[in-house]
């Protein structure tokens, strides 16, 4: 019994320190090595009613989310409100149910996650879960913002 008992107090243990190491690492940015380019055409997506034909002047934050996802309407509202702030900024949210081939291609694990990209569509990080305003500040910065 007490070897039953120590076995499930370390997974219990092993599992917070887990789950504490994916929180830390969870809204942060990881800068991407392979500058990989995003094609408006493939990602057809539409905002405010109207397709988009451009990317932001000097951002675009490319969000992949789906409509279960609590944290991705969270994170979406921090997007529009800094794009209502700055015009040089652009916020594409994309549904992944309904776009699986995407999801696949720019290997979505998760929900949400952000791509950046610069004004050219070049992703040149990738926020993995809640964007956390830091991050999304230090982001700005290296586009001088």
């Amino acid at each position: 019994m007490t070897l039953q008992i120590g076995i499930v107090l370390a997974l219990v243990a092993f599992a917070t320190v887990a789950g504490l190491i994916w929180k830390a690492r969870t809204g942060t940015a990881k800068k991407v090595k392979a500058g990989l380019v995003i094609d408006l055409a493939e990602i057809a997506a539409i905002k405010d009613g109207k397709p988009v034909t451009s990317f932001g002047e000097r951002v675009t934050f490319l969000q992949f989310s789906s409509e279960v996802c609590s944290q991705c309407a969270q994170t979406a509202r921090l997007f529009h409100e800094l794009e209502a702030q700055h015009d040089d900024i652009l916020h594409i949210e994309v549904d992944i149910t309904n776009r699986l081939d995407l999801a696949n291609k720019f290997n979505i694990l998760q929900t949400p996650t952000t791509l950046v990209l610069d004004k050219n569509g070049v992703v040149t990080s990738r926020i993995g879960g809640a964007a956390k305003p830091q991050t999304i500040q230090d982001e700005l910065g290296s586009f001088h913002i």
